[in-house]
C-alpha cells in the first residue's frame, strides 16, 4: 500500500486487514452502549462548517479538563468592549486540531515521499487541541497576577498546558486508550514537544534537539505553534474566529494559504514549511491583520483598563479565596492553584462570581473593585504614546513616570489632589515578528518553475510600500479618580511629560484643556482671563460675573444690571404694509408672466 492510499485508509478510520495500527478498532468499549469509539464525531463549527474527527480526540474532548475550556473566554474581557466576543477557547481548539488536520491532508496528497503516517496527523492534532489547555481564569489576566504574586516563578500558560496534558491522561485513564491506537511514550512526548518545550526558547547548538521525531519530521513542529515565523494554524483559526464574533471583516483566506504549503530541506538540513513566492504579500498581511485585531480588540484601551481592575480584585482576594486539593483539603489559594492541576482545573471564568458572593468579611474590597466594574465606574483612559521598543519599562520605572506626571499636575487650593496611587502606567508590546526583525526573513518560498528549492525574499523585492519598523511599545496612562476636572488636569499633565521626556505628544492633545471645577466645563481662552480676574477681585467669591460688571458695582458686590430689551421700531407696521404690497404686485406679475403668448397659440384659438 502507498503512503497515499494509507493515509485516505487512515483519515476513513475503518477496520481493514491491511491498515496500520493506527486504524485497527480498538477493543475497548466506550461506557455508553450506544456511543461506540470506532465512529468518529462530527462537530457544527460556524467558522470551518462540519469537523469531523478522530475517536481518540473525542475521548480528550470529553474530558472534564478539556471541558473546562468551555468556561473560558477567548478573549478575555474583550466583550465589555465587544458583546459579541464571547466565543470560548473550548470551540477554538477543536478548530485549531481540524485545521492541523486538513494541513496534512494536504501535505500528504501532494508530496507523498515525505512518509506522513497516520500517527503523525494523529499527535499534530492532538497538540493542536490540548495547546491552550493550561489557561487560567481570564487567560492572560492571570498569567499577569500570577507575575506579581510569585516572580520567581516566570510561570507561562503553555508551561501549564503541558503539565496539565500529562494530568488529564492521568486523571481519565486514557493511556489504554493510547496503546489501543499504537501511540507509544515517544508519541506522548512528541505531543508535548508540540504544546510547548524549552528549547523553543533558549539557543541550542545541538543539530536536532527534539526526542519526538527525527530531523526529517522537523516540518512537524512549525503546524501549531511556529516559533520561526509565527505563522501557523492556531493563528489561521483565532484569526477567522475572533473577526468573526468581533463583527470586523478581514481579507485573509487561510485554506488558501494552506494549498500553498510544501515542505523543502533547505541549507540547515531540516525540512520547513515553504510558500509560493505570490504569497509573500499574503504573509505581510496575516502580521498587518494581527496588529489591527490587538489594537481593536486585544489590547482595546478600555478592556485593557478593566483588565487592570480585574487584577487588583484577584489579588486582593488572593488571601481569602481557597481551593480543594487532591487529598480533599480547602486551603490552596489562588497565586497557588498553579502547583496543582487538580486544584487548577476547578479555576475558571467563574471566579468572578465565586468573589461576589463570597461571605468572607476581608473580601469587601475585591467585591467594590467587582461592583465598579459592573456599574462600568472602571478607570479613565488619560491618553497614550510610542516609546521605542527598547525602553524596558518595569515596575519601578512606572512608578517614577507615575511621580513625574504628579509634578506635571497644576492643581488650585480649592480642587482635590491626586497621588501616585491614583495613577496606573500600562506597557502594551505590540510585534509583529521576531524581536521587531521583519518576520519574512525566516520564511522560505519556492518558485513555480522550481518547486523542490527553497529561496528567501528580501523586503526590497516584495514593495517600498512595507513597514521599517515591526515593533512599538505603547504607554498607557490610566487614572482612578472619574472626577471630569481631576481628568482634565492629568491629562495636561501627561503631554507635558510626553514633552519632557521626549516622546511623541499623545493624539489629539492639541485640544487638550484644563476643565473648571465650577462649571466642569472646557475654558476658552477669554474663559480663563475671567477666572484670572475673578481671583484677583475676590478669592471667595465661586462666580465669573464680577469680569462684567462695572467698577462702581465691583466694589459694591452689587449684580450686574441686565441689558435692557430692545423695543421695537414704531415703523414696523408701514414697513409690513408695504411689503404686503410689493408681495402682491409680484405676485401678479408671476401670474400674468404665466399667461401662454398668443405667437404660440393654435390657428383656431387665434
Amino acid at each position: 500500500m502507498s503512503d497515499s492510499e494509507e493515509y485516505a485508509s487512515a483519515k476513513r478510520y475503518k477496520r481493514d486487514e491491511t491498515t496500520s495500527d493506527l486504524e485497527t478498532s480498538p477493543i475497548l468499549i466506550d461506557s455508553d452502549p450506544d456511543n461506540s469509539i470506532l465512529d468518529t464525531k462530527i462537530f457544527n463549527d460556524p467558522i470551518h462548517g462540519s469537523i469531523e474527527l478522530h475517536w481518540l480526540l473525542v475521548k480528550l474532548i470529553d474530558t472534564p479538563e478539556f471541558q473546562r475550556l468551555r468556561r473560558l473566554r477567548q478573549l478575555g474581557l474583550a466583550y465589555y468592549v465587544y458583546p459579541g466576543a464571547c466565543h470560548q477557547r473550548f470551540e477554538h481548539s477543536i478548530g485549531t486540531c481540524y485545521l492541523a488536520g486538513e494541513l496534512l491532508t494536504h501535505l500528504c496528497h501532494k508530496q507523498p515521499e515525505l512518509n506522513i503516517t497516520p500517527k503523525d496527523i494523529l499527535c499534530v492534532q492532538m497538540a493542536a487541541l490540548c495547546h491552550d489547555l493550561g489557561h487560567g481564569p481570564f487567560s492572560h489576566t492571570f498569567e499577569d497576577v500570577i507575575a506579581i504574586l510569585r516572580p520567581e516563578l516566570h510561570w507561562k500558560h503553555e508551561h501549564a498546558s503541558v503539565q496539565m496534558f500529562d494530568h488529564l491522561i492521568e486523571r481519565n485513564r486514557l493511556l489504554p486508550f493510547f496503546q489501543q491506537v499504537g501511540l507509544k511514550d515517544i508519541d506522548i512526548t512528541f505531543v508535548k514537544e508540540l504544546i510547548h518545550s524549552e528549547i523553543n526558547g533558549q539557543d541550542n547548538t545541538q543539530v536536532w534537539p527534539y526526542k519526538g521525531r527525527d530531523i526529517s519530521k522537523s516540518f512537524l513542529y512549525e503546524i501549531v505553534s511556529n516559533r520561526l515565523t509565527g505563522i501557523d494554524v492556531d493563528k489561521f483559526d483565532y484569526f477567522a474566529r475572533d473577526s468573526y464574533y468581533l463583527g470586523t471583516k478581514i481579507s485573509f483566506e487561510h485554506m488558501r494559504f494552506i494549498k500553498f504549503y510544501r515542505v523543502i530541506k533547505v541549507d540547515d538540513g531540516k525540512r520547513h514549511l515553504c510558500l509560493r513566492d505570490k504569497e509573500v504579500k499574503a504573509c505581510y498581511e496575516i502580521y498587518r491583520i494581527r496588529d489591527d485585531l490587538h489594537r481593536r480588540a486585544y489590547q482595546h484601551p478600555v478592556a485593557k483598563g478593566i483588565e487592570l481592575m480585574l487584577r487588583e480584585a484577584l489579588i486582593a482576594a488572593n488571601d481569602y479565596l481557597f481551593f480543594c486539593n487532591a487529598a480533599g483539603r480547602c486551603d490552596t489559594r489562588l497565586a497557588h492553584i498553579i502547583d496543582d492541576m487538580y486544584t487548577f482545573s476547578q479555576a475558571d471564568d467563574h471566579l468572578v462570581t465565586l468573589i461576589k458572593h463570597s461571605y468572607h468579611p476581608n473580601m469587601d474590597k475585591a467585591k467594590e473593585i467587582l461592583e465598579k466594574i459592573e456599574r462600568r465606574e472602571i478607570y479613565r483612559y488619560i491618553g497614550n504614546t510610542q516609546i521605542k521598543f527598547t525602553a524596558d519599562f518595569q515596575k519601578k520605572e512606572c512608578q517614577n513616570a507615575c511621580h513625574d506626571i504628579i509634578k506635571y499636575c497644576h492643581f488650585d487650593e480649592s480642587q482635590s489632589h491626586i497621588t501616585e496611587n491614583d495613577l496606573v502606567i500600562q506597557t502594551v508590546d505590540l510585534t509583529c515578528g521576531d524581536r521587531g526583525k521583519d518576520p519574512i526573513q525566516n520564511m522560505w518560498f519556492y518558485t513555480k518553475i522550481t518547486p523542490n528549492k527553497a529561496t528567501k525574499i528580501s523586503k526590497e523585492q516584495v514593495s517600498a510600500f512595507l513597514p521599517q519598523t515591526f515593533r512599538e511599545q505603547d504607554l498607557r496612562l490610566y487614572c482612578k479618580m472619574r472626577d471630569p476636572t481631576v481628568c482634565s488636569i492629568v491629562r495636561c499633565a501627561f503631554k507635558e511629560f510626553c514633552i519632557a521626556k521626549g516622546y511623541a505628544v499623545p493624539k489629539g492633545s492639541d485640544l487638550w484643556m484644563a476643565i473648571s471645577p465650577i462649571s466642569e466645563q472646557r475654558l476658552t481662552p477669554f474663559a480663563g482671563i475671567a477666572t484670572q480676574v475673578m481671583s484677583k477681585s475676590n478669592k471667595n467669591q465661586k462666580s465669573i460675573t464680577s469680569f462684567f460688571k462695572t467698577p462702581a458695582q465691583a466694589t459694591t458686590n452689587e449684580p450686574a444690571a441686565p441689558k435692557p430689551k430692545p423695543t421695537p421700531p414704531t415703523h414696523i407696521p408701514e414697513i409690513k404694509k408695504n411689503l404686503e404690497s410689493q408681495d402682491y404686485h409680484l405676485h401678479h406679475h408671476h401670474h400674468r408672466n404665466l399667461q401662454p403668448n398668443r405667437l404660440f397659440r393654435p390657428k383656431s384659438q387665434q
